[in-house]
């Protein structure tokens, strides 16, 4: 009986010596549970409870003058569903410098040239970086009387559920309200006179959903408009097929701003490369 209490304690120990702790218990059913090894860091399995796993970014306003301050504010998104005001927390960055750029923390920028400044912010945890979706925020001249410039490269796809139509984002007129849809179903049509728009207020950025349309072609142009409602030219016209599909649409799709329109050019951001 000695000889079985003295091999069980120099079992015990040899496990000690390895810096592991061994638990054993037993499960309702009687029943061995499974060894449980709690040298703290060397668990693999080891998570932690609470992790971000999103950032959204909002400027304070779309538009600023140039000279100004804006303030940003970053929200993280937890696994658990929880949200907490982290600005003072995360590196910002505007990936259109020429623009303006951050003060060193806080998150407030500073408008120095008119134009687009794309913004989004980046925070360290586990070893690993999360980056937000992108934010805009137009820097322009008050006393500028000029109409925007014409949106260049548009395009249009049918799609399950509409057409979708695209452009290029206006980097270099601060003043931007945002940018109108025209449609009509006659081709070479005189744009005054017989293209309709289609969205209700401005869109802020593309792409754009028209869900209002049936079988047939469509023509498209675009135009952007300041803030002081002055409209450029239309950009050139774009046409699409639709056959075999009816779209049904309720109002305009322009009302909000989409989380597509929100998240735009995120896939090709070299912010923080």
């Amino acid at each position: 009986m000695f000889r079985r209490v003295l091999i069980l304690s120099l079992f015990i120990l040899t496990l000690s010596s390895f810096g592991m702790v061994l638990s054993m218990g037993c499960n309702n059913s009687g029943n061995w549970g499974t060894p449980l090894y709690i040298e703290e860091g060397d668990n693999p399995f080891d998570t932690p409870d609470r992790y971000v796993v999103g950032i959204y970014v909002a400027p304070a306003g779309i538009n600023i003058a140039t000279g100004g301050l804006q303030q940003f504010q970053a929200v993280a998104t937890f696994n658990d569903g929880t949200t907490e005001t982290i600005t003072t927390s995360v590196e910002w960055m505007n990936e259109n410098p020429a623009i303006g750029a951050f003060e060193p923390a806080g998150g407030r920028f500073l408008a120095q040239r008119p134009g687009v400044a794309i913004v989004r912010c980046r925070l360290g945890t586990g070893g690993s970086d999360v980056i937000s979706q992108a934010a805009y925020v137009n820097s322009f001249d008050p006393n500028a009387d000029l109409p925007p410039a014409v949106p260049k490269n548009p395009g249009v796809m049918a799609t399950d559920e509409g057409v979708r139509v695209n452009w290029d984002i206006n980097m270099t007129d601060g003043d931007m309200a945002g940018y109108n849809i025209w449609r009509t179903q006659v081709s070479s049509a005189h744009y005054a006179s017989d293209f309709g728009r289609v969205n209700g207020a401005p869109v802020l950025y593309p792409p754009f959903l028209d869900s209002t349309v049936v079988s047939g072609w469509y023509y498209y142009r675009v135009t952007a408009e300041d803030i002081l409602g002055l409209n450029s030219a239309p950009s050139e016209e774009v046409a699409v097929f639709i056959a075999g599909v009816v779209h049904y649409g309720g109002g305009y799709d322009a009302g909000t701003t989409t989380t597509e329109e929100n998240n735009y050019k995120d896939a090709f951001s070299t912010a923080f490369e």
